[in-house]
Protein backbone atom coordinates (compact mmCIF):
# COMPACT_ATOMS: atom_id res chain seq x y z
CA UNK A 1 0.00 0.00 0.00
CA UNK A 2 2.71 1.85 0.58
CA UNK A 3 4.42 2.16 -2.68
CA UNK A 4 0.62 2.45 -4.32
CA UNK A 5 0.73 5.80 -2.32
CA UNK A 6 3.69 6.71 -3.23
CA UNK A 7 2.91 5.92 -7.15
CA UNK A 8 0.02 8.47 -6.65
CA UNK A 9 1.83 11.63 -4.99
CA UNK A 10 4.28 11.19 -7.89
CA UNK A 11 1.67 11.91 -10.38
CA UNK A 12 1.79 14.87 -8.72
CA UNK A 13 5.39 15.99 -9.23
CA UNK A 14 6.35 18.88 -12.12
CA UNK A 15 7.93 17.73 -15.59
CA UNK A 16 7.71 18.03 -19.02
CA UNK A 17 5.31 14.98 -19.13
CA UNK A 18 3.40 15.79 -15.51
CA UNK A 19 2.47 19.11 -17.18
CA UNK A 20 0.80 17.14 -20.41
CA UNK A 21 -2.92 17.09 -20.54
CA UNK A 22 -3.92 14.13 -18.79
CA UNK A 23 -6.68 13.28 -21.50
CA UNK A 24 -3.68 12.51 -24.24
CA UNK A 25 -1.82 10.82 -21.82
CA UNK A 26 -4.80 8.69 -21.49
CA UNK A 27 -4.92 7.86 -24.99
CA UNK A 28 -1.22 6.97 -24.91
CA UNK A 29 -1.63 5.09 -22.68
CA UNK A 30 -4.46 3.37 -24.35
CA UNK A 31 -2.39 3.30 -27.54
CA UNK A 32 0.34 1.15 -25.42
CA UNK A 33 -2.14 -1.33 -24.09
CA UNK A 34 -3.10 -2.27 -27.30
CA UNK A 35 0.15 -3.11 -29.08
CA UNK A 36 1.14 -5.60 -26.44
CA UNK A 37 -2.48 -7.25 -27.76
CA UNK A 38 -1.49 -7.09 -31.40
CA UNK A 39 1.81 -8.29 -31.13
CA UNK A 40 4.08 -11.14 -29.61
CA UNK A 41 7.31 -10.65 -31.28
CA UNK A 42 9.94 -10.15 -28.13
CA UNK A 43 12.12 -7.83 -30.08
CA UNK A 44 8.96 -5.13 -30.62
CA UNK A 45 8.29 -5.51 -27.23
CA UNK A 46 11.74 -4.88 -26.01
CA UNK A 47 12.06 -1.97 -27.98
CA UNK A 48 8.50 -0.45 -26.99
CA UNK A 49 9.51 -1.23 -23.31
CA UNK A 50 12.78 0.36 -23.40
CA UNK A 51 11.25 3.62 -25.28
CA UNK A 52 8.89 3.78 -21.95
CA UNK A 53 12.07 3.62 -19.35
CA UNK A 54 14.00 6.20 -21.28
CA UNK A 55 10.62 8.48 -21.38
CA UNK A 56 10.65 8.15 -17.28
CA UNK A 57 13.54 9.84 -17.15
CA UNK A 58 12.43 12.85 -19.50
CA UNK A 59 9.76 12.53 -16.70
CA UNK A 60 12.06 12.33 -13.98
CA UNK A 61 10.45 9.44 -12.26
CA UNK A 62 13.08 6.71 -13.58
CA UNK A 63 14.55 5.98 -9.98
CA UNK A 64 11.33 5.50 -8.54
CA UNK A 65 9.77 3.84 -11.44
CA UNK A 66 12.91 1.65 -12.20
CA UNK A 67 12.96 0.19 -8.60
CA UNK A 68 9.24 -1.01 -8.51
CA UNK A 69 9.61 -2.27 -11.92
CA UNK A 70 12.63 -4.23 -11.20
CA UNK A 71 10.50 -5.79 -7.65
CA UNK A 72 7.26 -6.17 -9.92
CA UNK A 73 8.78 -7.99 -13.27
CA UNK A 74 9.90 -11.25 -11.57
CA UNK A 75 6.57 -11.49 -9.44
CA UNK A 76 4.27 -11.05 -12.28
CA UNK A 77 6.27 -12.76 -15.34
CA UNK A 78 8.09 -15.24 -13.43
CA UNK A 79 5.36 -17.79 -12.90
CA UNK A 80 4.55 -18.27 -16.71
CA UNK A 81 8.63 -17.71 -17.80
CA UNK A 82 8.79 -21.04 -15.77
CA UNK A 83 5.82 -23.37 -16.41
CA UNK A 84 4.86 -21.86 -19.60
CA UNK A 85 7.07 -24.40 -21.68
CA UNK A 86 5.85 -27.34 -20.23
CA UNK A 87 2.20 -26.89 -21.68
CA UNK A 88 3.41 -25.41 -24.91
CA UNK A 89 1.89 -28.24 -27.99
CA UNK A 90 5.10 -30.28 -28.27
CA UNK A 91 5.66 -31.26 -32.58
CA UNK A 92 8.56 -33.46 -33.30
CA UNK A 93 10.17 -30.61 -35.15
CA UNK A 94 10.79 -28.63 -31.95
CA UNK A 95 14.64 -28.76 -30.42
CA UNK A 96 13.89 -30.04 -26.83
CA UNK A 97 15.63 -29.34 -23.75
CA UNK A 98 13.83 -32.02 -21.66
CA UNK A 99 11.13 -35.05 -23.22
CA UNK A 100 9.97 -37.52 -20.88
CA UNK A 101 6.14 -39.07 -21.09
CA UNK A 102 3.91 -35.65 -21.15
CA UNK A 103 6.50 -33.27 -19.81
CA UNK A 104 9.02 -31.33 -21.97
CA UNK A 105 10.70 -28.46 -22.41
CA UNK A 106 11.94 -27.29 -25.50
CA UNK A 107 13.79 -24.03 -27.01
CA UNK A 108 10.80 -22.52 -28.88
CA UNK A 109 8.57 -23.20 -25.28
CA UNK A 110 11.03 -21.39 -23.75
CA UNK A 111 10.65 -18.34 -26.57
CA UNK A 112 7.08 -18.67 -26.56
CA UNK A 113 6.84 -18.40 -22.86
CA UNK A 114 9.34 -15.03 -22.99
CA UNK A 115 7.42 -13.45 -26.00
CA UNK A 116 4.39 -13.99 -23.09
CA UNK A 117 6.10 -12.67 -19.90
CA UNK A 118 7.23 -9.77 -22.26
CA UNK A 119 3.53 -8.48 -23.22
CA UNK A 120 2.86 -8.52 -19.21
CA UNK A 121 6.24 -6.46 -18.74
CA UNK A 122 4.99 -3.92 -21.80
CA UNK A 123 1.52 -3.65 -20.56
CA UNK A 124 2.65 -3.08 -16.90
CA UNK A 125 5.44 -0.73 -17.47
CA UNK A 126 2.97 1.54 -19.91
CA UNK A 127 0.02 1.53 -16.67
CA UNK A 128 3.01 2.14 -14.26
CA UNK A 129 4.16 5.10 -16.64
CA UNK A 130 1.02 6.45 -16.60
CA UNK A 131 -0.19 6.47 -12.96
CA UNK A 132 3.25 7.92 -12.09
CA UNK A 133 2.80 10.87 -14.62
CA UNK A 134 -0.85 11.70 -14.30
CA UNK A 135 -2.75 13.18 -11.55
CA UNK A 136 -5.88 11.24 -11.04
CA UNK A 137 -7.45 14.76 -9.74
CA UNK A 138 -6.78 16.45 -12.83
CA UNK A 139 -7.62 13.57 -14.93
CA UNK A 140 -10.68 13.35 -13.27
CA UNK A 141 -11.20 17.24 -14.01
CA UNK A 142 -10.18 16.89 -17.86
CA UNK A 143 -12.66 14.33 -18.34
CA UNK A 144 -15.73 15.83 -16.57
CA UNK A 145 -14.64 18.88 -18.46
CA UNK A 146 -14.50 17.28 -21.85
CA UNK A 147 -17.84 15.36 -21.25
CA UNK A 148 -19.89 18.38 -20.10
CA UNK A 149 -18.22 20.54 -22.54
CA UNK A 150 -18.45 18.37 -25.85
CA UNK A 151 -20.94 15.61 -24.97
CA UNK A 152 -23.60 17.35 -22.63
CA UNK A 153 -22.83 14.48 -19.56
CA UNK A 154 -22.90 15.20 -15.69
CA UNK A 155 -19.49 15.55 -14.15
CA UNK A 156 -20.92 13.19 -12.05
CA UNK A 157 -19.60 10.72 -13.43
CA UNK A 158 -15.61 10.89 -13.67
CA UNK A 159 -16.06 12.47 -9.97
CA UNK A 160 -17.78 8.56 -9.09
CA UNK A 161 -14.59 6.88 -10.87
CA UNK A 162 -12.14 9.45 -9.15
CA UNK A 163 -13.83 8.87 -5.77
CA UNK A 164 -13.47 5.11 -4.96
CA UNK A 165 -9.66 5.78 -6.36
CA UNK A 166 -8.86 8.28 -3.72
CA UNK A 167 -10.56 6.25 -0.87
CA UNK A 168 -9.38 2.61 -1.42
CA UNK A 169 -6.14 4.19 0.53
CA UNK A 170 -8.00 5.45 3.22
CA UNK A 171 -10.41 2.65 3.32
CA UNK A 172 -6.94 -0.06 3.72
CA UNK A 173 -6.11 2.64 6.74
CA UNK A 174 -9.26 1.97 8.46
CA UNK A 175 -9.29 -1.71 8.20
CA UNK A 176 -5.71 -1.97 9.94
CA UNK A 177 -6.62 -0.08 12.36
CA UNK A 178 -9.76 -1.90 13.30
CA UNK A 179 -8.18 -4.97 13.19
CA UNK A 180 -5.07 -3.64 14.81
CA UNK A 181 -7.84 -2.55 17.73
CA UNK A 182 -9.37 -5.76 18.00
CA UNK A 183 -5.94 -7.63 18.43
CA UNK A 184 -4.89 -5.63 21.07
CA UNK A 185 -8.37 -6.82 22.91
CA UNK A 186 -6.78 -10.38 22.35
CA UNK A 187 -9.00 -10.87 19.40
CA UNK A 188 -6.75 -13.72 17.38
CA UNK A 189 -8.38 -13.29 13.37
CA UNK A 190 -4.49 -14.42 11.78
CA UNK A 191 -4.82 -18.10 12.91
CA UNK A 192 -7.31 -21.00 12.01
CA UNK A 193 -8.23 -22.48 8.56
CA UNK A 194 -9.63 -19.61 5.74
CA UNK A 195 -13.33 -20.16 6.64
CA UNK A 196 -12.07 -19.71 10.51
CA UNK A 197 -10.69 -16.51 9.86
CA UNK A 198 -13.53 -15.05 7.62
CA UNK A 199 -16.12 -15.55 10.59
CA UNK A 200 -13.63 -13.72 12.85
CA UNK A 201 -13.29 -11.32 10.75
CA UNK A 202 -17.31 -10.41 11.11
CA UNK A 203 -16.92 -7.63 13.63
CA UNK A 204 -14.12 -6.23 11.89
CA UNK A 205 -16.44 -5.41 8.72
CA UNK A 206 -19.32 -4.02 11.21
CA UNK A 207 -16.92 -0.60 12.41
CA UNK A 208 -15.52 -0.76 8.67
CA UNK A 209 -19.07 -0.14 7.22
CA UNK A 210 -19.86 2.40 9.98
CA UNK A 211 -16.86 4.48 8.79
CA UNK A 212 -18.11 4.64 5.27
CA UNK A 213 -21.48 5.57 5.77
CA UNK A 214 -20.32 8.19 7.72
CA UNK A 215 -17.54 9.13 4.84
CA UNK A 216 -20.21 8.67 2.34
CA UNK A 217 -22.38 11.38 4.62
CA UNK A 218 -19.91 13.98 4.81
CA UNK A 219 -18.81 13.85 1.05
CA UNK A 220 -22.80 14.36 0.22
CA UNK A 221 -23.20 17.14 2.85
CA UNK A 222 -19.39 19.04 1.46
CA UNK A 223 -21.16 18.60 -2.05
CA UNK A 224 -24.16 20.17 -0.94
CA UNK A 225 -22.38 23.08 0.67
CA UNK A 226 -20.56 23.21 -2.35
CA UNK A 227 -23.80 23.47 -4.59
CA UNK A 228 -23.16 21.01 -6.22
CA UNK A 229 -25.80 19.16 -8.53
CA UNK A 230 -25.82 16.22 -10.84
CA UNK A 231 -28.15 18.39 -13.46
CA UNK A 232 -25.70 21.00 -13.41
CA UNK A 233 -24.32 21.21 -17.00
CA UNK A 234 -22.64 24.42 -16.76
CA UNK A 235 -20.39 24.27 -14.56
CA UNK A 236 -16.91 25.94 -14.64
CA UNK A 237 -13.53 24.45 -13.41
CA UNK A 238 -10.52 25.56 -11.56
CA UNK A 239 -8.04 24.55 -14.41
CA UNK A 240 -9.39 24.83 -17.39
CA UNK A 241 -6.97 21.85 -20.12
CA UNK A 242 -5.96 22.99 -23.72
CA UNK A 243 -4.04 20.94 -25.66
CA UNK A 244 -0.59 21.84 -26.86
CA UNK A 245 2.13 21.08 -28.84
CA UNK A 246 3.82 18.94 -26.78
CA UNK A 247 0.87 16.91 -26.03
CA UNK A 248 0.39 16.01 -29.56
CA UNK A 249 4.12 14.67 -29.40
CA UNK A 250 3.91 12.76 -26.16
CA UNK A 251 0.35 11.25 -28.06
CA UNK A 252 2.30 11.22 -31.26
CA UNK A 253 4.76 8.59 -29.71
CA UNK A 254 1.61 6.28 -28.81
CA UNK A 255 -0.17 6.05 -32.36
CA UNK A 256 3.74 5.38 -33.62
CA UNK A 257 3.53 2.62 -31.78
CA UNK A 258 0.47 1.21 -32.42
CA UNK A 259 1.04 1.64 -35.94
CA UNK A 260 4.52 0.09 -36.18
CA UNK A 261 2.13 -2.91 -34.37
CA UNK A 262 -0.49 -2.66 -37.30
CA UNK A 263 2.23 -2.83 -39.91
CA UNK A 264 3.67 -5.77 -38.02
CA UNK A 265 0.86 -7.56 -38.11
CA UNK A 266 0.10 -6.91 -42.13
CA UNK A 267 3.75 -7.73 -42.40
CA UNK A 268 3.28 -10.80 -40.85
CA UNK A 269 6.04 -10.12 -38.69
CA UNK A 270 4.19 -9.86 -34.98
CA UNK A 271 4.19 -13.28 -34.14
CA UNK A 272 6.73 -15.01 -32.40
CA UNK A 273 6.50 -17.35 -34.33
CA UNK A 274 8.57 -16.36 -37.16
CA UNK A 275 11.81 -16.69 -34.93
CA UNK A 276 10.70 -20.65 -35.24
Amino acid sequence: MTIVLEMLETGKAKSPIHSCDPRMKLLWWVCFIIVPILVTNPIILIVFTAFIWILAGVAKIAKKMYRFLIVTYPIMIGFIVLTWPFFYKATPDQAFLFNWSIFHVSVEGLIYATAMGLRIVLALTACTFFVMTTDLMDLASGLGEFLQNKLGISYMYPLMVISSFKFIPELSGDYLTITDSFRSRALDIDSGSFFQRLRKLAPVSIPLIDIMLRRAQRISIALEVKAFSVNNKNRTFFKEHRVQAKDFLLLSTGVLALAISIAAVILDVAKVEMFF
